[in-house]
């Protein structure tokens, strides 16, 4: 897994980062395998008109450590994960006014409007609002009230263990799980079968199908979302003011993704940003202006991360990006570790990443793509500043209302140019015999390690 160096469950950039918020913390409220609004860590929650949710924790609930569990220190996470995410968190902090801890057991979220129009519950199932035990404002994730905790950080390393105390602990999970960084370069499902160490590793359907066939000839095991990742060029702020917006725009008639992966299988050619059948789906295509030519001064530099299994195209996206400006075209590659602080500094023109877009929650994805700071898709002028149009849409009385403004703000963000989205493609993860994926369902957003189980 390719984990960030500080691990921290309320803050999510990358799958990696899901699959451990996912193993180390349990917020209020989960899914289930139907993807209803259950019980986690709440008992039972109430409404109480015309701006207030109550939960109740449940009865003998305990840190991995056998201490009970206690509301405020809920309400102490909260405001910690409010404080130093506030601009990745917004759509439930800028919905909520209020956190309340009236009892050991009792929590009070206060709403802007009326609460059964808050979309609070579908709010509260991210992994990045559960539980963590602190130390003033430092982390102890070897306590937790998620299914493992951190018996072991080696830095490039983890050693988690079961929770026992765990509300849903069954002694059919695995009592211990290694987690190793991969090195720069590697290609984790094409290397997979050849290193005797990993039995499980998770990735993308985007692979050849000469790896695909070769993997399954093994006996390996797959398990496979629905299509719920996209790759997409984002223009930098630098950008927009080299006339990026029109670039994009231009690109987005000349480049073909069956061309730029050539030879891969497992994708989609992406008409608009969010995959069929989500809810930010549009009925209505996006209408991208014809663009006769570039107007902005190159050479145009594009920041890509390490996947090596698209180190094929590189070289093809650099021609087309070539072609098109009638310059040369500067490609960068990253690892994933730096993408962050390169994403602050700004220093490039396009950024091509993938992304995951099938969460439940799309006022919260929205907010992420659009006013996480760095954003993804940044925001202009007038009718291209997407973060005061999300702003608005947030204000919306109903979750109906929301839905349908945020499909016009992501769809006019593609027009716009400040969005090129080229394919979608899926999360995908291989077992190797032994290992037993069976009880993970679809549904789920990636592998729960609380639902692997060892034959």
């Amino acid at each position: 897994m390719n984990f960030a160096k500080e691990v921290d469950p309320a803050h999510i950039l990358s799958m990696a980062d899901l699959e451990l918020s996912i193993a180390l913390s349990t917020p209020l409220v989960v899914f289930n395998n139907e993807r209803q609004v259950v019980s986690g860590l709440a008992e039972t929650w109430t409404i109480l008109p015309p701006d207030r949710v109550s939960f109740t924790l449940r009865k003998n609930l305990r840190w991995s450590d056998g201490s009970q569990v206690k509301a405020v220190e809920y309400k102490t996470a909260l405001e910690r994960a409010k404080r130093l995410y506030g601009n990745d968190l917004k759509a439930l902090f800028e919905a909520v006014t209020k956190i309340e801890a009236p009892d050991e057991r009792t929590l009070i979220f206060v709403t802007k409007g009326a609460a059964t129009e808050s979309g609070l519950l579908l709010k509260l199932t991210e992994p990045m609002y559960g539980l963590l035990a602190l130390k003033g404002d430092v982390l102890n994730l070897s306590k937790t009230v998620g299914p493992f905790f951190v018996k072991e950080n080696r830095g490039d390393s983890l050693t988690l263990e079961a929770n026992k105390n765990w509300y849903a602990y069954t002694s059919a999970m695995p009592a211990l799980i290694e987690i190793k960084r991969p090195k720069d370069g590697v290609d984790l499902m094409t290397t997979f079968d050849k290193d005797d160490w990993p039995n499980l590793t998770s990735g993308s359907s985007l692979m050849s199908k000469e790896t695909l066939d070769q993997l399954k000839s093994k006996g390996f095991k797959t398990w496979q979302r629905s299509l719920d990742k996209v790759y997409s060029l984002y223009p930098s702020k630098r950008f927009l003011k080299n006339d990026g917006a029109n670039f994009i725009k231009l690109l987005s008639k000349k480049v073909d993704s069956s061309s730029l992966l050539g030879g891969l299988t497992g994708f989609t050619n992406a008409e608009q940003f969010f995959p069929r059948g989500y809810e930010l789906y549009s009925s209505q295509q996006p209408k991208v202006p014809t663009v006769d030519k570039w107007r902005g001064k190159g050479p145009i530099t594009v920041l890509l991360l390490d996947t090596t299994v698209l180190a094929g195209m590189r070289e093809n996206l650099a021609k087309v990006i070539s072609a098109a400006s009638g310059q040369p075209a500067k490609i960068e590659v990253i690892s994933v570790s730096k993408a962050g602080d390169r994403m602050k500094l700004g220093d490039f023109d396009i950024f091509g990443v993938q992304i995951a877009v099938a969460d439940p929650n799309f006022e919260g994805a929205m907010s992420f793509f659009i006013e996480r700071e760095p954003p993804f898709i940044p925001s202009g002028d007038g009718v291209a500043d997407f973060a005061a149009q999300l702003r608005a849409a947030r204000g919306l009385p109903t979750s109906a209302d929301r839905a349908a403004r945020m499909r016009e703000i992501i769809i006019r963000a593609q027009e716009a140019g400040h969005v090129l989205p080229l394919f979608h493609f899926s999360s995908l993860a291989i077992a190797k015999p032994g290992v037993d994926l069976s009880e993970v369902p679809n549904s789920d957003e990636t592998i729960l390690f609380s639902k692997v189980r060892m034959r």
